[in-house]
């Protein structure tokens, strides 16, 4: 864990306090961290909202059914339409989710 060793206080302007607390917000970061990001030229990226984690787990799931569809198409030799149209649907939500995301955060 990096140690830090001396400590600061500064004065800012209402634009400037306003900013800084309008990118904390947005990135889930402390003023602290923030600060320290900016003088060492890191980048910073947007906190990911709600959308996205229902995303991520929709994404999750329709991996767990194309891995048991496999593994029942490997098991059995073939797969049945009813599975293999469930899975196309799901992956086919997620499809349209991800340019919704994509939408909105470009």
């Amino acid at each position: 864990m990096k140690k830090t060793a001396h400590q600061y206080h500064l004065w800012m302007s209402d634009e400037e306090n306003a900013e800084l607390t309008r990118l904390c917000s947005l990135t889930g970061l402390s003023r602290a961290n923030m600060i320290r990001k900016l003088i060492m030229s890191k980048p910073v990226k947007e906190r990911p909202n709600a959308d996205f984690a229902e995303l991520r787990a929709s994404i999750d799931r329709i991996g767990v059914n194309f891995n048991q569809l496999v593994h029942r198409a490997n098991a059995e030799g073939f797969v049945m339409n009813d599975d293999f149209r469930m899975a196309r649907i799901a992956f086919e939500r997620v499809l349209a989710l991800m340019r919704e995301w994509e939408a909105v955060w470009r």
